[in-house]
């Protein structure tokens, strides 16, 4: 980001604000190393109280999470008017959820997964950091057309 005081700046997001953004959000990516390889996976999500939790099926995303080894979970948005952008970038273990069953329902009634299939496990992140940021969106004006970066690779 440019230090242009005509450019907006990067408001870094107190823990709480990240919680509450994630409460008010369903969908994000979640990030896993399978094998060698990183892999990315939209996922329905909800929060029990400190905890993401979402469902999944067999495949590579729940045999990448059986291994323990530490994932990156981001959700993001945009305020209704198209001129506010957030993120939030959530690291920490997954697990399986060993909460209360019920604390699924009451924290999102009517989050179920898109996409058909039965999800029959149910994963929880333990977070070990949180993250997200907050800033204005630059009028197209500003960004666009884009530059040659091709030095930028040499």
């Amino acid at each position: 980001m440019s230090s242009s005081p005509s450019e907006s700046q990067t408001e870094v997001l107190a823990p709480e604000e990240c919680w509450k953004y994630l409460q008010a959000s369903y969908i994000g990516r979640l990030a896993v190393i399978s094998g060698a390889s990183p892999e990315i996976f939209p996922v329905n999500f909800m929060t029990v109280g400190r905890t993401l939790v979402f469902r999944t099926a067999p495949g590579t995303k729940l045999r990448a999470l059986l291994t323990g080894a530490a994932v990156a979970f981001e959700a993001d948005g945009m305020n209704a008017y198209s001129t506010e952008v957030w993120s939030v970038v959530v690291k920490g273990k997954p697990g399986s959820f060993d909460g209360d069953p019920a604390a699924l329902h009451e924290a999102g009634p009517d989050r179920e997964p898109w996409q058909p299939g039965l999800k029959e496990h149910v994963v929880q992140i333990d977070p070990t950091e949180v993250s997200g940021r907050r800033f204005a969106v630059s009028p197209r004006s500003r960004w666009w057309p884009p530059q040659d970066l091709s030095a930028d690779w040499t």
